[in-house]
Parts: structure tokens; sequence; C-alpha cells
């Protein structure tokens, strides 16, 4: 059935940037028809989104989404200690039914906190987390975290990565495949530049965690004499469909390279403070030399949720903290940011406009984001998941009045699961 969304403040988020009081028209195929004012009712579910903000839905380029399985387990330990005792040993454990569980309670938190889409890397239970986001109506790009150090072997990695995208092709146009590498320093050169190979081959995104701690910057010039981000260059496998998580530890060459090669920073300020990674990424230069910076929160494991609201606060303040600049990166850019750019970089839609899919959140405008001197200001700086209404993704509806279909029952199913595995 069409959906018409009336009398909302609409952030187009289009190449003008326009804000607006328009009704949108979106119609059986989930495709948005018309923007205007007072548009014909006709045979449609009609969604009053007076004294509400109707705008894209924020896009998470990096996630670990079962990881809610792990939240508040190991708070308080540095990243290597933090995953060596705590994460990988727990991970050994996990059946793909758990994993499943896990993701449909990140996906609803997603939901419910304005996201539509995310970029998801994990190690296991891939189909099961397939299925949760075909189940919730949330879009994920998807890739196995590949690693041939230990027992694992590099033609035993690449074939779990390349089952991905078998199996993608299974599944509704909700989901794409991608490849990854876990990082540089636990996958080999000849596993990173085969994986780059493979995903340039099915024209897919290549995603890898990169220079999040300084240990890993030491380790990496005194094995390899290079830097990180440096050493990747040189591989060959930095162009606009590299994911670089985290890349915080970075020198201006670096950032230089990046930039040169239109490769994608997903920024994760608050995991990466939480985990006291140090080191603020310099999203400000990135986005001057031609990288495109966009958001992600990490697991919930390291975060501890999967808020963008809060994440684009965080990135926002960072900035203005490292630079000496109140005005380091205005609002507009940090939405940006959520939104436009990382749906380039995950081939999402990531704007309001005639002719594309809809994926659109309608958020309230309660008290505190009220008066209304400057309302992109107010979305980066004083929303937060309880503004969410509705979630349309797809052109279909994820999130009604701030519940998920079913959540209820749901929810009561997928934390019994979670709490019979621990």
């Amino acid at each position: 059935m069409s959906i018409i969304i009336k009398n909302g403040t609409v952030i187009t988020q289009n190449e003008k940037r326009e804000i607006v009081k328009y009704d949108i028209l979106l119609n059986d195929l989930g495709v948005v028809e018309q923007i205007g004012k007072n548009l014909k009712e006709r045979e449609a579910e009609i969604i009053d989104a007076s004294n509400c903000i109707v705008m894209p839905g924020l896009v998470n380029t990096h996630t670990h989404v079962a990881m809610t399985l792990f939240r508040g387990y190991g708070d308080g330990l540095v990243l290597d200690k933090w995953l060596r005792e705590r994460i990988w040993p727990a991970e050994a454990k996990l059946t793909n039914d758990v994993v499943e569980a896990g993701a449909i309670l990140g996906m609803i938190e997603m939901l419910k906190s304005g996201t539509v889409a995310l970029n998801e890397m994990y190690l296991k239970g891939m189909n099961n987390m397939m299925n949760a986001a075909e189940l919730l109506n949330i879009r994920m790009v998807i890739a196995q975290g590949m690693f041939d150090t230990g027992n694992r072997k590099l033609d035993d990695e690449l074939k779990s990565g390349k089952k991905i995208i078998d199996l993608a092709t299974e599944h509704s146009e909700l989901i794409q495949p991608a490849i990854s590498c876990h990082a540089p320093y636990t996958a080999s050169d000849e596993l990173i530049i085969k994986g780059k190979e493979l995903a340039k081959k099915n024209n897919i995104l290549f995603h890898i965690h990169v220079s999040e701690t300084r240990k890993e910057i030491f380790d990496s010039l005194k094995q390899k004499k290079k830097r990180p981000i440096e050493h990747l260059n040189d591989l060959n496998v930095l162009n606009e469909k590299t994911v670089l998580a985290h890349a915080s530890w970075v020198t201006k060459r670096e950032i230089k390279y990046v930039g040169k090669k239109g490769a994608v920073i997903s920024h994760n300020p608050v995991s990466n403070l939480k985990l006291a990674t140090g080191g603020i990424a310099p999203i400000k230069e990135y986005d001057t030399a031609g990288a495109n910076v966009t958001l992600g929160t990490d697991g919930a494991a390291s975060n501890n949720t999967l808020n963008m609201f809060e994440t684009m606060k965080f990135a926002s303040l960072l900035q203005k903290h490292k630079y000496w600049d109140a005005n380091a990166i205005p609002a507009q850019r940090i939405l940006d940011y959520a939104t436009i750019n990382g749906s380039k970089a995950l081939n999402v839609p990531g704007s309001i406009k005639v002719g594309k899919k809809a994926d659109i959140i309608i958020i309230k405008k309660t008290p505190n984001m009220l008066p209304e001197h400057n309302i992109v200001s107010n979305i980066v700086y004083a929303s937060n998941p309880a503004h969410v209404e509705w979630v349309i993704v797809n052109g279909k509806v994820s999130l009604e009045n701030g519940k998920v279909p079913k959540e209820k029952e749901l929810l009561e199913k997928v934390v019994g699961k979670i709490n019979e595995f621990f």
C-alpha cells in the first residue's frame, strides 16, 4: 500500500540541503513518488507528521551487531586485552542461533534510534544475521571478518568470504555482501590483497579495521617498517569502495593517501573513547583531503549503545576539542556524514528525493528540540532515540509509534536465548 507522510518538516538532504514543509507520497514499490504541498489523498496509509521532523534514516558504517550479546562484558580493559581475554574466547563458544538473537536485539535498538542501514563485519552466524535483517526490515551490508593468524588458513578464509557473496544472492535487496579482512595485524598481506581482489571482481565493499590504537602503529613500524594505512596504500587496496574503520592514529601523509583514493573513513568516536584508544581521528582533515567521512558505532560491547544520534554529537564535539575551534565541523556536515556520506559508501538511499527508495525516519519535536533556530543543530546536539516515532525502510514501515512490530514477543524470545547461553 502507498504511504503519505503529511504536515512534516522535511530535511531532504538533497543537493541544496533544503528544509521544506511538504507532504511525501511513497508508492507501493517503496519509492518516493511525489513531494509537495497538500498531496491528494488516495488509497494510502496516512502518517500525520505534524510537529515532527521527517528526514533520511541514519547509516551506521561500522558494526558488529551481534555483539549486543557482550554489552558490559569486559568493561575497563584496553582493546588488546579486552579482545584476547574476554571477547574472542566468548565468541569462540557462540552458536548461530545465539548470534541471531544478538543481531535481532541490536537491530531493534538500531531501528528505535533511527538507523536504517548498517555495515556489518562478524565471524559466524552470517546467514542468521541476514535472516534477522529481513525479519526486521533493515538494510545490511555484511562481510565475514577474515584473518589467517593462529590455526586459520588463508584459503579457508577466502572461501568463507566468498560464501557470503553466494548467501546474499539468496536474500532480498535489503542484503548486500562485502569482503572484510579483520585488520592488518590479523590478516596477512596476501589475504588482504586477495580479499580486495575478490571485492573488486564482485564490485562490492572491502571493510577493514585499521590504525585504531597506538600499539598497532608501533607494531606495524617494527614489523613492516610502515604505518598501517601507508602499508594498505602500498598494497593498492585503497579506493572509494574501501571502508577504513577507526583510522585514528594517522599522519598527514596517510590522510593524503586516503583522500586521494577517495576511501571511506568510518569514524567511531564513542567506542574509541570507551576503549581509551586515544588519538582523536582527524575527520576534518580527512574530509578536506577528499575522503568519504562516515560515522559508525562499532559493537555494543565496546560502545555500549548503537545510538547514531549520540555518535553524531560526540563526533562534532571531539573535533571542536581537537582543533580548538567551535565551528570545526558544522552541524550540517556532521548530519551529512551520518546520512548521504554513509549512503554513498554503502550504496543505499541517503536523501529524500523523487525516484529514490524511501529510507525515512520521523522524529518528534519534543521540548528539548525547540525553539527551531537551527533544526539541523537540534538534531545533532539535542536529539536522542526517544524522539524516533516512525522508521520506513525500502518503503515499508519498520517502526510505528516508537515500536517494532511484535517487539515484546521478539525481545522475550531473544533475551531468553541469550540468558540460556550465559
